[in-house]
């Protein structure tokens, strides 16, 4: 479940549509070739998330998608989820990996380059960089790296690289070319009146830059 997950990570934004309406459309982006989705939706209750996870979990089992859980490694142990996303203020990676175990996918978002050089040493499946373009779905943003600043942090990790931030149909080539080996969205998934066409782009992008 672990291969290329890393290319198309669906970032949850429930908001207040009904939870049944939600997984439908997270069914619909399964269907149409996201490759992992993770579970970020701050203003739920551990119990929500609970209820909320294991609802993502049975819609994605099918089609062989990991749940990745966004923040919380209690949450994930207890969903028994295929792995979870840490900040940088989330606690120990290391500590993640002992309680998670190592068939978990466990990945860190790193701001700086000090921070990726510390996630290298780390036993961690990816590394995820952003902001890279301004986005309004998330609040403190303490660096926006552009492409430019893409290009020269990418080569230095040892890990696969999800760029995150503003990132869409009209910029993802620019984000591939730049170092990227998938992205994690937001809006990309969540704006679009047509996502099983936007996903088919995007996926169709990412695959044309890496053949």
């Amino acid at each position: 479940m672990k291969r290329q997950f890393y290319k198309l990570m669906l970032v949850t934004n429930k908001g207040n549509l009904p939870i049944d309406d939600y997984l439908k459309f997270i069914a619909i982006c399964a269907s149409a070739g996201i490759t992992s989705v993770q579970l970020r939706e701050k203003k739920l209750s551990r119990a929500a998330l609970l209820d909320f996870g294991g609802k993502l979990k049975a819609i994605l089992k099918p089609f062989k998608i990991p749940l990745i859980i966004n923040d919380n490694v209690e949450v994930a142990y207890q969903l028994d989820a295929e792995g979870v996303h840490l900040g940088q203020s989330d606690g120990s990676a290391l500590e993640a990996r002992q309680k998670l175990g190592k068939d978990k996918i466990i990945g860190l978002s790193i701001s700086t380059k000090e921070q990726l050089q510390a996630a290298n040493t780390l036993p961690i499946d990816y590394v995820g960089i952003g902001a890279i373009f301004p986005t309004r779905n998330k609040a403190n943003i303490s660096t926006i790296w552009g492409c430019e600043g893409l290009k020269k942090i990418a080569p230095l990790s040892v890990r696969p690289v999800i760029a995150i931030g503003g990132i869409n149909e009209t910029n993802i080539l620019e984000v591939i070319r730049a170092g990227a080996h998938g992205i994690a969205a937001i809006g990309a998934f969540h704006d679009t009146q047509e996502p099983e066409n936007t996903i088919r782009n995007l996926s169709n992008n990412i695959e044309g830059i890496k053949i």
